[in-house]
């Protein structure tokens, strides 16, 4: 049985916030970290936007994880 990908990106994105929270970064330092616009940051946390591998691994790596911890269910 596959996982649904909404649910999959929502708890990504649940991830995602958490820890940018736990290490204390806006959305615009976490933007800055990844070269992306800031306004992208709340779509990557609401699992509203699609990820990439090369997204994926530059979000673990800006938020100091691995992205089998990203993606972990």
């Amino acid at each position: 049985m596959s996982e649904d990908p909404d649910l999959l990106l929502r708890k990504i994105g649940m991830r995602i916030l958490k820890r940018r929270k736990e290490l204390g970064l806006t959305q615009q330092e976490l933007a800055d970290r990844l070269g992306i616009a800031t306004t992208n940051i709340p779509h990557l946390e609401h699992g509203e936007q699609n990820l990439t591998i090369r997204t994926l691994a530059k979000l673990a790596d800006a938020l100091d994880m691995t992205v089998a911890e990203l993606t972990a269910d």
